[in-house]
């Protein structure tokens, strides 16, 4: 019985937490979605996203691969 209430300010704790964590894209638009993929077509997160949301990004006739390629800079600190 000496243990009900710290039982039950874990079970609150966890009962807050784990309600405040959201998809991580949830609260961008589809048109970010789609920029995204055109700048990154290969990233795991946005394919994701582009397959819950139905969104068909590459379909567009609008959408367009952007050509970059990070380059690498040497930086020298003295």
């Amino acid at each position: 019985m000496k243990y009900l209430p710290n039982l039950l300010v874990l079970l609150f704790s966890i009962g807050i937490f784990s309600s405040s964590f959201a998809g991580v894209y949830d609260d961008w638009p589809d048109e970010a979605i789609c920029t995204w993929l055109e700048q990154k077509p290969n990233h795991e997160g946005y394919l994701a996203e582009n397959e819950k949301r139905e969104l068909n990004c590459f379909d567009d006739p609008n959408f367009s691969l952007r050509n970059y390629e990070p380059k690498h800079v040497n930086l020298n600190m003295y």
